[in-house]
């Protein structure tokens, strides 16, 4: 009985350290995609494929409905948003026949129909575009002739965008309605004309840096150490 007291005040102790604690804190996280991580990660759509093989993240994708752009997104769950400055870096990534890369995302509540949706930017390793609700790219466009990068490096701060591609500043940019991400995500697009178009994407390493440690988190770790400890 006394070791579980004992037990309960130090988790008592530390609940009180990290709730001080929590606005300064941050980490690093990294997946090299050595296997399946069902709890870090968790697939939207119904277009396309997501596995782990050989060391890298790869995908597929192939839509049903012609004359449509589509986009699926493999989303980061392991840690929860919603998200602020922090950078985003993928080594080794590229598509064939499609669009691949990072997608954040803001929750909104649209003015007319007073329904909560999601906007967009998408940051393809080739292009740049923005997405509402899911629905057809809207703008902005850039556009370059780069289907693969041995590195894609895009940081966020208070609704300032900074791409970086294979070491060279891409994109510098401001969105005052993205005071923070809700959602990140990798994107696969394609967009389907007369023919079913089948395309694949695939990044051998994911890193974000700047993740804000909530206390949740790091008490369910906390937690499961305490109770191993006990006799």
């Amino acid at each position: 009985m006394r070791n579980i007291a004992n037990t309960l005040n130090a988790f008592i102790l530390i609940y009180i350290s990290l709730l001080l604690q929590a606005g300064a804190n941050a980490a690093f996280w990294e997946d090299h995609f050595e296997q399946e991580a069902v709890d870090d990660w968790q697939h939207v759509g119904n277009d396309s494929v997501w596995t782990v093989e050989d060391g890298f993240l790869r995908a597929e994708i192939q839509a049903q409905n012609q004359w449509s752009v589509i986009f699926e997104r493999y989303q980061l769950i392991a840690y929860p948003g919603p998200y602020n400055d922090f950078t985003i870096t993928l080594e080794t990534a590229g598509a064939a026949r499609a669009r691949f890369g990072i997608a954040l995302a803001k929750h909104f509540r649209n003015p007319v129909t007073e329904v909560e949706e999601d906007g967009y930017y998408l940051f393809f390793t080739n292009d740049i575009q923005a997405s509402r609700d899911g629905g057809t790219f809207v703008g902005p466009e850039r556009r370059w002739n780069t289907d693969e990068l041995q590195q894609m490096e895009l940081h966020f701060k208070n609704g300032r965008f900074q791409l970086n591609a294979d070491g060279e500043s891409r994109l510098d940019f401001t969105d005052a309605n993205f005071n923070h991400i809700d959602t990140i995500a990798f994107v696969l697009a394609g967009f389907v004309t007369e023919e079913v178009n089948i395309g694949s994407a695939w990044v051998d390493t994911f890193t974000i840096d700047g993740l804000a440690v909530s206390p949740k988190r790091k008490l369910a770790t906390t937690w499961a150490s305490l109770k191993q400890k006990q006799p």
